[in-house]
């Protein structure tokens, strides 16, 4: 069973999330736990300490990416949001994190602007710290990212990164994930089943 989930999370390094590769494949079969999630110390879009206490109570829609991701982030989010218009309009009953895997250029400044961008869900909270600590909290959710150097680009680098939903429960428990081929109505159908 550890192997069918590590073989499935071991895919992100084949889904590299702001570049020009795609990944397909069926239909995603998960049996028994996986180990996603977990600990972290981070910093809000507000300049505050949160941990992943903050967000229990409610089920969470988590995403990992950065700020300055041109396409592949910005549609997670927007799917985030359409979900939220659908299921949650008011934003009470989903907290909804994006997580940065870019902290040298994504400070709590930068995201506060970024996560109040129309199309994102209410509420959306932005998160990042130093290197080590968004090391852990990739660690924890199994996420992929590598800095890639630009040559012929006025931006220095990009982020390679997986392109995963994670659906947390009230408790912080791994119920399910969306790549991003998943439409709005598949993830709208599994958080309907918890949200109501």
């Amino acid at each position: 069973m550890k192997a069918l989930i590590t073989l499935i999370f071991s895919l992100p390094i084949l889904l590299f999330g702001c570049s020009e590769q795609a990944a397909k494949s069926g239909q995603n079969v998960i049996s028994g736990t996986a180990e996603i999630g977990g600990p972290f110390n981070l910093i809000n879009q507000d300049n505050l300490l949160v941990t992943e206490n903050d967000f229990l109570g409610k089920p969470q829609l988590i995403y990992f990416g950065f700020s300055y991701c041109p396409d592949i982030c910005p549609t997670a989010l927007q799917k985030m949001g359409a979900v939220q218009e659908e299921l949650d309009p008011d934003g009470d009953l989903i907290n909804y994190l994006f997580i940065s895997v870019d902290p040298e250029r994504d400070t709590s400044e930068s995201l506060k602007l970024y996560v109040e961008s129309g199309g994102f869900p209410k509420g959306l909270s932005g998160l990042t710290g130093s290197k080590e600590q968004i090391d852990i909290a990739k660690l924890a959710f199994k996420v992929y990212s590598q800095k890639v150097t630009l040559s012929d680009s006025e931006a220095d680098y990009t982020v390679d990164h997986s392109d995963i939903i994670y659906f947390m429960d009230e408790n912080g428990i791994f119920k399910d994930f969306f790549f991003g081929r998943n439409t709005i109505q598949e993830i709208g159908q599994v958080l309907r089943k918890s949200v109501g």
